[in-house]
């Protein structure tokens, strides 16, 4: 069989912070519960993507790329793909949290660390996020920690619907509630949970800490800011390199109605997630397929692919290098 560009089904997941709004999108209107992120993409054990489309519907992303590995996973810098992708709606605050890096997760979680980008699709009336702290060493975390004084370490850093936020491992980091987002993100499920905002879960009981692993893993006494927008122009249609980091590059596409944009074949596969508007994807001799909101699309290894917008649209498109 040939490989084709493939479909995935997106995976709901319930969290306490999620929210409903998006569950008639993603047609899951019959979950009681809170989602709050919706897994596009995963190669990760804890949520395998499953394929829609063609003769591979059915399968999961990781039996892909272990039966097609020149084609779905080409030069990996993980053993699987090694890019999960999230819609992530957040109608609470999330619990004020960092990644470990690659070293730290494989010696003590058995899993890859995580940076990871944003792309904002709906900010929250106050038009902010946690980014950053004010801890100078570990001792000063730990103090404020054991004295519930955490709060006032925060730094708090402006958001607007479009921003690209760079995340890389050791970041303090929080999504405050209202916020929305496509998460692009090395595949790892490791978070270690600094502050929570005494909430409790669905027991009554507050969620678990990880304040010595954090205390690890902490980047201190460090300036950061989000990741600005580099962006160039290509023809008649716009491309903006939003980052291009070690785990993974992101450019922001938007095409005029009825332009057609073509997808040149590189190294790695190349995963793209619309954001507005419809196109149509033709590949070699294949009927045109509508490419939808939210929709992620892996095209294989070397395979040219051309879209043609319906109305105006913006898509992402991923790669990674090995």
């Amino acid at each position: 069989m040939k490989p084709y560009p493939v479909q995935f089904r997106p995976i709901p997941v319930e969290r306490l912070w999620g929210g409903h709004t998006m569950k008639k999108h993603f047609s899951v209107e019959h979950l009681s519960h809170p989602i709050g992120e919706y897994w596009l993409l995963s190669a990760h054990p804890n949520a395998l993507s499953v394929v829609e489309n063609g003769p591979l519907a059915g399968k999961t992303l990781q039996e892909l790329t272990e039966k097609y590995p020149d084609a779905y996973l080409g030069h990996s810098p993980q053993p699987r793909f090694p890019i999960l992708i999230k819609l992530i709606e957040a109608r609470q605050d999330l619990s004020v949290q960092v990644h470990p890096d690659d070293n730290y997760a494989l010696q003590y979680e058995k899993d890859y660390g995580k940076s990871e980008a944003w792309y904002i699709l709906n900010s929250p009336a106050s038009q902010q996020m946690i980014y950053g702290h004010r801890f100078q060493n570990r001792e000063e975390y730990i103090q404020a920690v054991k004295s519930k004084r955490v709060r006032e370490y925060l730094i708090y850093q402006s958001i607007c619907e479009g921003d690209l936020v760079y995340v890389p491992a050791g970041t303090l980091h929080a999504l405050l509630a209202d916020t929305v987002l496509l998460e692009v993100q090395q595949t790892s499920d490791v978070t270690y949970r600094v502050y929570d905002w005494d909430r409790t879960d669905t027991s009554g009981k507050p969620r678990q800490l990880h304040v010595d692993k954090a205390a690890d893993v902490l980047s201190y006494n460090t300036q950061l800011s989000h990741q600005a927008l580099k962006p160039y122009r290509q023809e008649r249609n716009h491309v903006e390199v939003l980052i291009d980091c070690p785990f993974f590059h992101i450019d922001r596409v938007q095409l005029k109605a009825n332009t057609v944009h073509t997808i040149a074949p590189i190294q790695s596969p190349i995963t793209i997630i619309m954001v507005s508007g419809t196109a149509f994807m033709e590949w070699d001799t294949l009927p045109a397929h509508a490419v939808k909101h939210f929709a992620a699309w892996m095209i294989p290894v070397g395979s040219e692919t051309r879209l043609t917008a319906q109305d105006d649209v913006v898509f992402l498109q991923v790669t990674y290098h090995d």
